[in-house]
């Protein structure tokens, strides 16, 4: 039967290979958030200039056609940051979640070092006593010089 510490080291070993998953995943959903939160700023920045233009456009004589128009990509504008905003939140929900998913993925890998070690000081304090135990048994045997 193979010796403890060599069965929790697999054990071990499978712990680390998800938290690196789970690093990897946890990497791409930040990003993910960050580049939400980047296309937000510009979609807004480009709405503000946007709307600067149609306000300088509509001191100066513009007919109505050209006001729908500019209206309606306004509010396409608008609606395109609503539903950004939507997708960030449900980008944002799904970063907590890997992020719990990582802290326990963690948690278990740390979990996982620990045992390991404790079977490892176990197997050699084990070791020790059978070594001392061999030695005594040793001692016994042989026979005093004195005689």
């Amino acid at each position: 039967m193979a010796k403890r510490s060599k069965r929790l080291e697999l054990v071990k070993e499978l712990a680390e290979r998800r938290k690196k998953q789970a690093d990897q995943m946890l990497a791409v959903s930040r990003n993910r958030v960050s580049q939400d939160e980047h296309g937000l700023q510009q979609l807004q920045a480009f709405l503000l200039d946007y709307q600067s233009e149609f306000i300088a456009a509509g001191q100066k004589t513009m007919d109505p056609r050209g006001v729908q128009t500019r209206q309606a990509f306004l509010n396409k504008i608008t609606h395109t940051i609503m539903k950004h905003r939507e997708s960030m939140q449900h980008n944002r929900q799904e970063l907590d979640a890997v992020e719990m998913h990582w802290k326990k993925s963690y948690a278990g890998m740390k979990a996982m070092d620990v045992l390991h070690e404790k079977a490892l000081n176990q197997e050699s304090l084990e070791q020790d006593k059978q070594l001392q135990k061999e030695l005594d048994e040793r001692s016994q045997l042989r026979k005093p010089d004195f005689f």
